[in-house]
């Protein structure tokens, strides 16, 4: 997020210099990514207002006439030029951000004495499509933009995700404050007048929607926003388009919460909050036609009986209903949407805008009046002297109180390891917006969180925020005051080994779960896995009368689960646990659905294993170990797609895919599995360097019978390739002429290595030799 140091030091006037407050921030949990100085405009850029604009016939120009304070003429493709806009404009002699240098010139056979430049031509913005806009009258014509767009610096900073209160200047601002500086918080008054209200809100769902407000009014004028404003926006990363939608945007960056103004000469009778039917449609602003999902919350335009889609709940508007030139009276809607329906419709849509990012991750769902009077009042001071407030608005609130906390504060210097006085803790408390009320309990308070403060549920985030704001310089750094027992060192490693191998799975994009260790004969007999050996004596349900004998069956229901929830795949899914057979032992199961890698080489049925297969070879490699699959069948495995897996050369358990009996039974799409007994051997690993000398390279094309495994003919390969041989991969199979039917070419790779010099032509030749002597032997061919 982009903060503009002048609008921060508006509700921070006391603020230090933009140095000091990042180790400010830092000490408070915001990285600062960057601070950027922002120049001034170039001196020979002055504000010009358009006096004329004339079509040159055939010409993808056009002749404009501007007032810098005398009249000049240039030349300009720009599609937005119209006659009495504000423009910035370049004079000759004028050296732009990107180098160049303005002359004089002859275009479409007219002298241009000048340029009107665009967001990006100006350096403050990434837009080219049209020229920058001003209100006519935003300045004396030729007074030099520099006079009023000085010099800003922009503070870039990395949001977590538990912190959206951060999101907003006045977000940032307020937790400065907490550390002594001086905030002076907003209290916007538009001016308000008795208006009836044209229009109602009716909410379907408020589980979705649990707060909706629509305010009123009307005599607008659209134009450009000033120019102060318009600064701000494009140092904040954002374009301007209008005062109207540009007020939207400066108090969702001032305050946090989003907010949409219609033009209230579309919505009817009023606005729905409803879900989505299927295969609705909409045509968002971004002007794409989107399909929506019976699980996106909508907002609707009520006309008569019906109701059509107006907006994507907290994502995006609809283009029917936005701002125009032409608009007069406007409704602005401030709500709060519940997170993860925002996400998942966003997702779902592929949509990611500014309202989404900030909706799913939590909203101050008692901001919506503030927003909204913050808006009125931008509204009245951008868009005209005639603009009315209607003195009522709609507010259809469905949210609870934050309930309050159980506070110990002696807990707080026993968890920490400093003592912090009971009057510091309230007061920092105080100065982060909670209320600190005693309770009957002695050494008890109870703490209750503002409504933007979506993060602090327990005890112990309440701890942490004393400890965050008091300084996490102040904690001691000591050693521990015990050391374990010789007869203890090492106790861990087991644990360590498998919390590493949990890294690496999660690492390589799977996601743990946790199952119940119950099962049933059934189940088990469903799922073709090993019977049951040890039963419950008092089971709580029928289904759970005996201990798992392995996880898969788990991870199966855990797919099903996600299907029925219209999740979207792949699907990589994992659990580390404990199966009871004859004895207790822990199991690794991992499950693949769908496709994670894109562009593989073989598709279907082999191409999918082989992703699963690949996904374990690279977890064998970052454990420093090796792993090779062998052709065997397994009961609740694809008779054709199935083998043992060896790690380290120990047989260790099994991969493939799920039998086709059991994905019909169960209503699964292709599904692949690997089942591995725990603990895995650890291999020699290490470190090696960097190789000092040049491999030598061959390539193999090895023609064996279809049934012949890879396995098999690896294996002769390499145990007579010779000890200097670093590297054996398979980059092809091919099946057709001019091979015999029932033959396959297997294609690989070789790369030879010394450890001492460089091998020689006639070495690795002799290599390559034993190898092909070996093959043929054996019966294989060679394909020349």
């Amino acid at each position: 997020m982009k903060i503009v140091y002048s609008w921060l030091k508006e509700f921070l006037p006391d603020a230090p210099s933009s140095a000091r407050l990042e180790e400010l921030l830092a000490g408070l949990g915001l990285e600062t990514e960057s601070i950027s100085r922002l120049a001034p405009p170039p001196g020979q850029v002055v504000f010009g207002r358009v006096l004329q604009v004339e079509n040159l016939e055939g010409k993808e120009v056009r002749r404009l006439v501007v007032d810098i304070g005398r009249e000049v003429q240039i030349v300009s493709g720009a599609p937005n030029a119209k006659t009495g806009m504000g423009v910035a404009l370049a004079l000759p002699g004028a050296v732009l951000p990107d180098g160049s240098e303005l002359s004089i010139r002859k275009i479409a056979g007219l002298e241009s004495y000048g340029m009107a430049l665009s967001a990006k031509e100006l350096g403050v913005g990434d837009y080219a499509g049209g020229l920058l806009e001003f209100a006519p009258e935003a300045l004396p014509p030729g007074t030099p933009l520099a006079e009023v767009w000085g010099p800003e610096e922009v503070i870039e900073v990395e949001i977590t995700p538990n912190r959206p209160d951060w999101l907003s200047v006045y977000g940032v601002a307020r937790d400065l404050a907490a550390l002594g500086l001086t905030l002076v918080r907003p209290s916007p008054k538009p001016q308000r007048t008795p208006l009836p209200l044209p229009f109602g809100v009716w909410i379907e769902d408020p589980e979705g929607c649990d707060r909706f407000t629509l305010s009123y009014a009307r005599g607008v004028r659209v134009g450009p926003s000033p120019l102060l404003v318009q600064r701000r926006l494009y140092a904040a990363g954002m374009r301007p388009i209008s005062n109207v939608v540009d007020a939207t945007n400066y108090a969702m960056l001032e305050l946090g919460n989003p907010m949409h103004a219609y033009d209230a000469a579309f919505i009817k009778e009023g606005l729905v909050v409803r879900r989505a039917k299927a295969c609705e449609k909409l045509i968002t602003l971004d002007g794409q036609e989107r399909t929506l999902d019976e699980r996106d919350l909508l907002i609707a335009v009520k006309d008569g009986q019906q109701t059509r889609p107006a907006g994507l709940a907290g994502v995006m508007g609809g283009l029917e209903d936005e701002i125009r030139d032409t608009t007069t009276a406007v409704a602005l809607e401030v709500a709060h949407f519940d997170p993860v329906r925002v996400r998942r419709t966003a997702r779902r849509q592929g949509l990611k805008t500014e309202a989404s990012y900030r909706f799913e991750r939590g909203v101050d769902k008692d901001g919506q009046l503030l927003a909204a009077d913050r808006f009125l009042e931008l509204l009245q001071a951008w868009a005209g002297p005639e603009v009315q407030v209607a003195q009522e608005r709609l507010d259809l609130n469905y949210t609870q109180p934050h309930p309050p906390i159980a506070f110990r504060p002696a807990y707080t210097s026993r968890l920490v390891g400093l003592e912090y006085p009971e009057a510091t803790q309230a007061e920092v408390l105080r100065r982060l917006g909670c209320g600190v009320e005693p309770t009957d309990q002695a050494g008890v308070w109870f703490v209750t969180p503002p409504s933007y403060r979506v993060d602090l549920s327990i005890e112990e985030d309440l701890v942490e925020e004393v400890a965050r704001i008091v300084g996490y310089e102040q904690i001691p750094t000591t050693l521990p005051s015990f050391f374990p027992h010789p007869d203890n060192l090492g106790v861990d490693a087991p644990y360590q080994a498998i919390e590493r191998l949990k890294q690496v799975m999660a690492g390589l994009g799977f996601q743990e779960v946790l199952n119940y260790s119950w099962s049933s004969p059934e189940e088990c007999a469903l799922m073709r896995a090993p019977a049951p050996t040890v039963f419950m004596q008092n089971p709580q349900t029928t289904d759970r009368t005996a201990l798992r004998t392995a996880l898969y069956p788990g991870l199966l229901k855990n797919l099903q689960t996600a299907l029925a929830q219209g999740e979207d795949g792949p699907f990589l899914l994992f659990e580390v646990g404990k199966v009871f057979g004859q004895t207790e032992t822990l199991h690794l199961s991992a499950m693949l659905s769908g496709d994670p890698i894109a562009g593989l080489w073989q598709k279907g049925l082999e191409g999918s294993f082989f992703a699963l297969k690949g996904l374990l070879e690279v977890t064998a490699r970052n454990l420093g170990s090796n792993v090779r699959v062998e052709k065997e069948a397994v009961p609740h495995l694809h008779p054709g797609i199935s083998g043992a897996v060896f790690w380290n050369e120990q047989k260790v358990g099994h991969i493939g895919a799920l039998h086709p009996a059991i994905a019909t039974a169960l209503e699964l799409p292709q599904v692949y599995l690997f089942e591995l007994t725990l603990p895995l051997s650890k291999g020699p690993g290490g470190f090696v360097d960097i190789a000092r000398y040049p491999a030598s390279m061959r390539d193999l094309a090895v023609v064996a019978p279809e049934p012949t495994p890879y396995a098999e003919v690896e294996r002769l390969i390499r145990a007579r390739a010779g000890e200097y041989l670093e590297k054996l991969e398979i980059f092809d199979v091919y099946r057709g002429k001019p091979l015999e039917e029932g033959q396959k070419s297997l294609a690989f790779h070789l790369t030879f290595r010394h450890p001492q010099r460089t091998l020689t032509d006639l070495e690795t030749d002799s290599f390559m030799q034993n190898i092909i002597a070996a093959l043929e032997q054996q019966g294989f061919a060679i394909r020349r």
